[in-house]
């Protein structure tokens, strides 16, 4: 009895010893690989980027769902619109060794040289809604602002009938989006509307209360505006009331004021008949589709 004991004792190993390099070479349940990609608004500040962030988070997702890899986004800002603040977070990224970074620049030119690292280091970069043209940056994603410019002025030289004083409120100075819709607005009123004067442009450095303030400080200094393009939408983001000289003079119908941007606040302005026209790009496509990319 022994014996046969030992004798399969003596089988059952070389069987283990026989199959365990094959149980070795067995597909094993590989880990699933996460791309991380940073996304970088102008700032944190600013509503009109959130709809864009819930595009890349959902576009993350559905990636994620489908396979075979993981997708994060790392969605990092400084608070205000800050083209040196944006630099640094820029350089906090690539500190992070993320996988690829895209970004809506606060100054193209203030910017290309961080961009230009990250490429260096191997990381893509593409921007969208503000390009940083000269940079090494692999695409940009986002309407061509200069002609949004240009439709803006036709809008407005129809509000106001083809003449009078008009006033420009732009972001951050500098920034590529802004100041292409500002090119595009002046070379068209050059164009086809000899009667339509640009007598000032203000900043508001894209902050909502700032915006408030230098409306008004403007509607006080030329009481002969006929006309306001916002080139974004940052005052309209404050409680309706806020621009009291602003809105007593569009609401007896002797101002007319075109914006960017067709968000939900701009649209009740719309309905109400403050605002005379809107023009509007792809929110949540910014940044659905740079995910993608």
């Amino acid at each position: 009895m022994r014996t046969w004991k030992l004798i399969i004792l003596i089988a059952a190993l070389g069987l283990i010893l026989l199959f365990t390099p094959l149980l070795n070479d067995a597909p094993q349940a590989q880990e699933r690989t996460t791309l991380t990609i940073a996304w970088i608004p102008k700032a944190l500040n600013n509503p009109v980027f959130a709809l864009g962030r819930d595009g890349a988070f959902a576009k993350a997702r559905e990636l994620t769902r489908k396979g075979p890899i993981n997708v994060d986004v790392v969605y990092t800002a400084s608070l205000a619109s800050d083209a040196a603040s944006q630099v640094r977070v820029m350089e906090d990224v690539i500190a992070m060794g993320v996988d690829a970074i895209g970004i809506s620049c606060n100054d193209p030119t203030a910017l290309k040289d961080v961009i230009d690292k990250a490429v260096r280091a191997g990381i893509p970069v593409m921007t969208w809604d503000a390009d940083s043209p000269d940079s090494r940056r692999f695409t940009y994603l986002g309407v061509s602002n200069y002609e949004g410019g240009r439709v803006a002025a036709k809008l407005m030289a129809k509000a106001i009938g083809g003449r009078g004083n008009v006033a420009l409120l732009t972001g951050v100075p500098g920034a590529h989006n802004l100041e292409e819709r500002i090119r595009g607005f002046k070379d068209e009123v050059r164009k086809s509307y000899p009667g339509v004067r640009i007598v000032t442009t203000v900043a508001c450095d894209d902050e909502i209360m700032k915006g408030v303030t230098v409306v008004e400080e403007t509607m006080l200094a030329r009481p002969d505006l006929d006309g306001w393009f916002f080139v974004g939408l940052w005052p309209l983001f404050a409680e309706e009331g806020s621009m009291v000289l602003w809105e007593r003079v569009v609401k007896a119908g002797k101002i007319k004021t075109i914006a960017f941007d067709p968000l939900p606040v701009e649209l009740m302005y719309m309905k109400k008949g403050m605002l005379q026209g809107l023009v509007g790009q792809k929110y949540w496509g910014w940044d659905y589709d740079t995910v993608q990319m």
